[in-house]
């Protein structure tokens, strides 16, 4: 089904926190082995998880997991800013909108299809640009979590729920081996 859609070199970058919010709304969880092989060895020249950082044991040993089945992580502590508003509470931020971003027109020259986990509307001046450079670009995210600009400024948009059946983690309880 995506196959159709992937030219060339394919680039792939994982904003993990909107994957995740994307299918924990939908009731389910993924298995990011099932993820990277929906992607040609041969063909991928790296698949980049960009995560925030916990340094708790289970997420050490989910992110050693990754990197020995090929994932580059980029992390980064979440940051706390406190405020003075008791309903509101502390404000929690990890974007990473600028890495993804900067990585990705870094690596202009070494892919030909652009595959962003992301429905983050953020994107859409970075999905402008590689299209600009003659790239194709295919944004993959749930129908609540995508911004209409990225929709219309892809090459194609996929509803992560048609791929459920593809990379759906059946191990129902959280394990490192599955992120959750």
């Amino acid at each position: 089904m995506i196959s159709k859609y992937l030219k060339g070199k394919i680039l792939v970058m994982i904003d993990a926190a909107n994957l995740e919010s994307s299918v924990k709304s939908l009731g389910w969880w993924i298995d990011y082995i099932k993820l990277r092989d929906l992607f040609k060895e041969k063909e991928l020249v790296e698949i980049r998880d960009y995560c925030v950082y916990h340094n708790t044991d289970n997420q050490n040993k989910f992110f050693t997991f990754l990197k020995k089945n090929g994932f580059i992580l980029i992390t980064k502590p979440l940051k706390v800013i406190k405020t003075e508003d008791i309903e509101r509470g502390d404000i929690r931020k990890a974007n990473f909108d600028v890495e993804i971003a900067i990585d990705a027109m870094e690596m202009i020259n070494k892919f030909d299809t652009f595959v962003l986990f992301s429905g983050d509307s953020d994107f859409d001046y970075l999905l402008k640009k590689i299209r600009g450079k003659n790239k194709n670009v295919l944004v993959i995210s749930s129908k609540h979590h995508i911004s209409k600009e990225l929709i219309e400024n892809s090459d194609k948009y996929i509803d992560i729920k048609k791929l459920k059946n593809l990379i759906k983690r059946e191990n129902k309880s959280p394990s490192f081996a599955t992120g959750g």
